[in-house]
């Protein structure tokens, strides 16, 4: 795929990550002098920064690890691995991402009564759904999935423990999206988020060593 080696595509997607210091410097005079970075419980700031280097420290963290992971995405083992769809996700993941995030900052920066884990829970959702799409269209690699002894030496135990986990991802994505609208109590949410952290890891990897040793 002729557009994943154009370096216009590098320029064009690392320019995306670094679009939200403008949208911060149109809105300069309305932000705090001391911008939140980040909220715990309860939508409760717990980390401030002086909005001269808030506007400018999110948006060129997210583009310096972008430039890393479009290099990853881009050698020559990742390549013959991933699909181009799922290639093209990778690339302008984190670029979707630091607009999403950095809006979300400036919103709640804006009105502090603007709901940033609802927010947060809508994109990861989301997020989850489209990978768990792509998930099963990657070939064996040391970069994307699960990499593991067994399903690195099995190509049928990749294929089957990568479709299960999309299927799951996509349940995952959706059960996120319902947390963000429901009125969950918050030690809920939390039992929640841990449950489908662990059922992510932990059933595709057991369903890929039972395939293991059924072989």
């Amino acid at each position: 795929m002729k557009i994943m080696n154009d370096k216009g595509v590098l320029f064009l997607s690392t320019l995306m990550c670094l679009l939200p210091i403008g949208m911060y410097l149109l809105v300069f005079d309305q932000l705090p002098l001391q911008m939140v970075q980040q909220w715990g419980p309860g939508n409760t700031p717990n980390w401030t920064m002086p909005r001269e280097w808030a506007i400018f420290v999110l948006p060129a963290t997210i583009a310096l690890l972008h430039i890393i992971v479009y290099f990853v995405t881009n050698s020559t083992s990742s390549k013959n691995s991933a699909t181009p769809k799922m290639r093209t996700f990778l690339v302008w993941l984190l670029p979707v991402t630091s607009v999403f995030i950095n809006l979300v900052v400036l919103l709640a920066n804006i009105d502090e009564s603007f709901n940033v884990a609802t927010a947060i829970f809508v994109f990861v959702g989301l997020t989850f759904i489209i990978a768990g799409n792509y998930l099963p269209t990657t070939r064996q690699n040391y970069y994307i999935g699960f990499r593991l002894p067994w399903t690195l030496k099995d190509a049928d135990n990749w294929s089957k423990t990568h479709r299960l986990s999309g299927k799951l991802l996509v349940i995952g994505g959706i059960l996120f999206v319902l947390c963000a609208v429901l009125p969950l109590p918050e030690p809920a949410l939390l039992g929640v988020i841990l449950s489908l952290a662990a059922i992510l890891v932990i059933v595709p990897t057991i369903y890929s060593f039972v395939i293991y040793k059924k072989s």
